[in-house]
Parts: structure tokens; C-alpha cells; sequence
């Protein structure tokens, strides 16, 4: 690989790349830890942890009591100009920060947007749990074009609401589920495995 540096950056600058340059053209409100992938200097990707939007996705790994363990790889970019598999590379190096800046946390969940092309190749390269695909789901098109969550600062947006606000609803397809452990020295992998709710020991990274 070539000689990237990795850094932990402000959720501020990560939200202003993410509007940038991720085809959602937005970001959490409050993504962190975020890292950001440098060359010579240039900021060329971010990847931004996140408190899922659902706590029902939270609770869904570990259960309700301990959902607070539970966080998401909200939004990865990488410029075109790096080279094949960089994003897996970006990927688990981030993961490890993530076990040392926040040792309080056993899992990350991620999702790739089908109705963008998104299959989630990436992560499957980067030895993730494959878990399945979740139901379809309406979206919303503010006036800026953005695409919005139903869920907005732990509050569900109704249909009504959202019209009457000038957004435009929007049906997106199904996304694949995906999920990192992240064991430590005093719990590890077959721990947290026998602790999911999900049955992972047939399911492949």
C-alpha cells in the first residue's frame, strides 16, 4: 500500500468531506470517532463512526442491555485515484483505532445501500458478518436534495410531516447487513459470538 497515514480527525471535518464528496451528501450530526486517510498531507477518505439512527438496530446484536455497546461505520469515502483494496485496508486499520479510542465498544454494524449499487464488496473484504437483507424503506428528498433518514434526531418523521415540510418521499430497496466483532483481552471472539442474537458460527466473513 502506498504510504497513507491514518489520523483521527473532528466530526465537523468529516461531515463537511462527506457533503462533499458521499453520494448522500450528508452525514450523522455527530459522527465519532471519525479517521481520516491522508496522502502527503491531502485528506483522500474518511471513515465515521456513529450512534445507529434505530435503537432497535442497537439492541438487535447484543440485546437491550447492552445496545450501548453496539456502534455503526456510518459513512466511508476514498477518492478514485487510490489503489485496489484500499478501502478494505482503510477499513481494518480504522477497526483497530476504533478498539483503542472506544474499548467500551464489542461491535460495529453497517449497511450497503442496494438502491445505490452498493453490495457491500468492501466489507466482505474486510472479513465482515454477512447477516442479510433488511425490509425496504421510506426515505425523504429534502429541498436541498438531500436524502434524509425517516428518523431525524431520535424522532420518526411521518409522512404527513415530512410533505408538509417540502420533502419529497421516496422508496429505497433493501440493504445488506453487515457486522464487525471486536473482541479485546477480556472478551473474546466465541464470547461475544455466543452472546449475538444472531447465529454467526455459520454465517461467513
Amino acid at each position: 500500500m502506498i504510504d497513507y497515514k491514518i489520523a483521527r480527525i473532528a466530526g465537523g471535518q468529516a461531515i463537511s468531506y462527506m457533503k462533499q464528496y458521499h453520494y448522500s451528501q450528508g452525514c450523522h450530526n455527530g459522527p465519532s470517532p471519525c479517521y481520516g486517510l491522508f496522502d502527503n498531507g491531502e485528506l483522500i477518505g474518511v471513515c465515521a463512526f456513529a450512534v445507529p439512527c434505530s435503537e432497535r438496530v442497537r439492541a438487535s446484536v447484543f440485546g437491550e442491555e447492552h445496545k450501548s455497546r453496539v456502534t455503526e461505520l456510518h459513512r466511508l469515502h476514498i477518492q478514485d485515484c487510490t489503489p485496489k483494496n484500499t478501502e478494505s485496508w482503510f477499513i481494518a486499520r480504522c477497526l483497530k483505532l476504533l478498539k483503542t479510542d472506544k474499548p467500551e465498544i464489542w461491535a460495529v454494524i453497517s449497511f450497503s445501500d442496494l438502491t445505490a449499487g452498493h453490495t457491500g464488496v468492501i466489507y466482505r473484504a474486510a472479513n465482515a458478518y454477512f447477516l442479510g437483507a433488511t425490509r425496504k424503506m421510506r426515505f425523504y428528498y429534502d429541498n436541498s436534495g438531500r436524502l434524509r433518514h425517516p428518523r431525524q434526531c431520535g424522532v420518526n418523521i411521518k409522512e404527513r410531516e415530512a410533505v408538509a415540510m417540502g420533502w419529497q418521499p421516496v422508496w429505497r430497496d433493501s440493504k445488506y447487513r453487515y457486522l464487525w466483532l471486536l473482541p479485546s483481552n477480556r472478551r473474546n471472539r466465541k464470547e461475544l459470538i455466543n452472546a449475538a442474537k444472531y447465529d454467526l458460527t455459520g454465517v461467513c466473513t
